[in-house]
């Protein structure tokens, strides 16, 4: 099989790079590659692509994900997860509440993170400022000055709480980019008890799910042959992109790379379009007025 998605269940203590190093391994694959990283201590979904499917990692990237979020309230962390430094400063003296003695007292604030919001990066993240990792600033004794980015919210939803231990779960469904800790961290300071993130599984990205998902403990127990018989198509990654058929000898211009003329019509302009023929992917394309311009070519 030359080329395909192995859609893996991250275990705690795991680099998405020590996946792909594990992966390699077990199939002798040279390229490889993941799409959306995962911190060491999450788990979940984490799509891994081979061959010439790593073309498509920069398209499945930008799809919504869903993730299952632990949160422990009434501690907020320098790096808004459970296992920073206390954050005493995090919440201001005048705003100090106790955590929350029902369910309800949560859900109500929930609806302040759904849609487009403003999110400002933790200061622990990877986010460049100035030329130099945040996290590298913040590490050195000094304050990353981040700026407030633009993410979505589909749909957040609280789960469960006990109010005994002060721990809670969340289900958020969000675009690229939101930083989930951020999101208990912000939570924390709208009841004013402080939280953070004690817990992070990505239940679904790029169209896949848990169940889905290879559990890559087996997989380390697996013989090669056996790993790739869960290899998943290309097209399974593609499912919210715009798919267009060209004929046969279309395809043949198409695959050398040339630019074909055609009506638009029913697909956005300088969007990205799934070109097939006879059912068999050929690439990724945009349409610039009439022009159907090859951006990614796969066979």
């Amino acid at each position: 099989m030359d080329y395909g998605i192995i859609v893996i269940n991250k275990p705690a203590g795991f680099t998405s790079h020590d996946v792909i190093a594990i992966m390699r391994g077990i199939t002798g694959i040279r390229k490889m590659g993941h799409t959306g990283t995962l911190d060491p201590n999450a788990t979940g979904v984490l799509p891994v692509c081979f061959g010439k499917a790593t073309k498509l990692i920069e398209y499945m990237d930008t799809a919504s994900k869903t993730y299952e979020a632990g949160i422990r309230f009434g501690l907020a962390t320098v790096t808004q997860d459970i296992w920073g430094d206390a954050d005493k400063d995090a919440v201001p003296e005048g705003t100090r509440r106790p955590v929350p003695s029902y369910a309800e007292e949560i859900s109500a604030v929930l609806d302040d993170f759904r849609g487009s919001i403003d999110q400002i990066p933790p200061a622990y993240s990877a986010v460049f400022v100035n030329g130099r990792r945040a996290y590298d600033i913040a590490r050195g004794g000094g304050k990353p000055k981040l700026e407030p980015r633009k993410v979505t919210i589909h749909s957040i939803e609280l789960l469960e709480y006990d109010p005994k231990t002060a721990e809670g779960l969340i289900r958020v469904c969000c675009s690229k980019g939101t930083y989930i800790r951020t999101i208990c961290h912000d939570i924390g300071l709208k009841l004013g008890c402080g939280a953070c993130l004690s817990s992070l599984t990505r239940t679904e990205a790029c169209g896949f799910t848990l169940q889905d998902a290879l559990d890559l403990n087996d997989a380390r127990n697996m013989t090669r042959e056996e790993v790739l018989k869960h290899v998943r198509p290309v097209e399974d990654a593609l499912g919210q992109m715009p798919k267009l058929n060209i004929s046969e000898e279309a395809s043949r211009r198409y695959l050398n790379g040339a630019t074909l003329k055609m009506d638009p019509e029913g697909f956005a302009q300088n969007e990205p379009t799934a070109v097939y023929c006879s059912g068999v992917l050929l690439g990724i394309s945009m349409f610039t007025g009439d022009s159907l311009v090859p951006v990614k070519v796969f066979s």
